[in-house]
C-alpha cells in the first residue's frame, strides 16, 4: 500500500512554496492588474450604457413632447383651416345675396322705368286717339289752348282710372 516517504513530502512542500513564491512575484500582478483593468472597463462600460439609456430616455421624452406639440398645432392648423373655410364660404353667400338683391333692385328699377315709360306713350297714344275723336266729333278745329287744356283733363281722368 501507500507508505509516506519523510524527504518526499519536504521536498514537495518546498517545491509548492517556491512556485507558490514565484507565480506570487511573477504572475499575481499580471493577473490581478488584468483582472482590475477588466473590471474597469466593465464598470466603464455599465456608467456609458446607464448615460446612454438616460440620453435615450430624454430624447424620447424630448421626441414625445415634440410629437404632442406637432399634432397640438396640427390641430389648430385644421381648426383656423376650418375657420377660414367657413368665413369664406359665409362671404361668398353673403356676396352672392347681395349680388342677386343688386340684380333684383336694378331688375325692378328697370321694370318701374319701362313701366313709367309705357305709361307715358300709352297716355300720348291716348291723348292723340282722344284729340283726333274728339276733333272728328266736334268737327272743329282746337286751337293750341283749347287743345292742351282737353289734353290735360283727358290724362287726369285716365290716369286716374289706370291707377284705380
Amino acid at each position: 500500500m501507500f507508505q509516506p516517504e519523510p524527504g518526499l513530502i519536504i521536498w514537495t512542500f518546498i517545491s509548492f512554496i517556491i512556485l507558490l513564491i514565484l507565480l506570487w512575484k511573477v504572475a499575481y500582478k499580471p493577473i490581478t492588474n488584468a483582472l482590475k483593468k477588466r473590471e474597469d472597463s466593465i464598470r466603464d462600460s455599465l456608467e456609458e450604457a446607464k448615460k446612454t439609456r438616460e440620453t435615450a430616455e430624454s430624447l424620447l421624452e424630448d421626441y414625445k413632447k415634440q410629437l404632442a406639440e406637432a399634432r397640438e398645432e396640427a390641430q389648430k392648423i385644421l381648426a383656423e383651416g376650418k375657420t377660414m373655410g367657413e368665413n369664406i364660404k359665409k362671404e361668398v353667400i353673403q356676396k352672392a345675396h347681395e349680388e342677386s338683391n343688386q340684380i333684383v333692385k336694378r331688375a325692378q328699377e328697370e321694370i318701374e322705368f319701362q313701366k313709367e315709360k309705357a305709361l307715358v306713350e300709352l297716355k300720348e297714344r291716348i291723348a292723340d286717339h282722344t284729340i283726333m275723336a274728339a276733333s272728328k266729333v266736334i268737327e272743329r278745329a282746337l286751337d293750341k289752348k283749347d287743345h292742351e287744356q282737353l289734353l290735360d283733363e283727358y290724362i287726369s281722368k285716365v290716369g286716374e282710372n289706370y291707377e284705380s
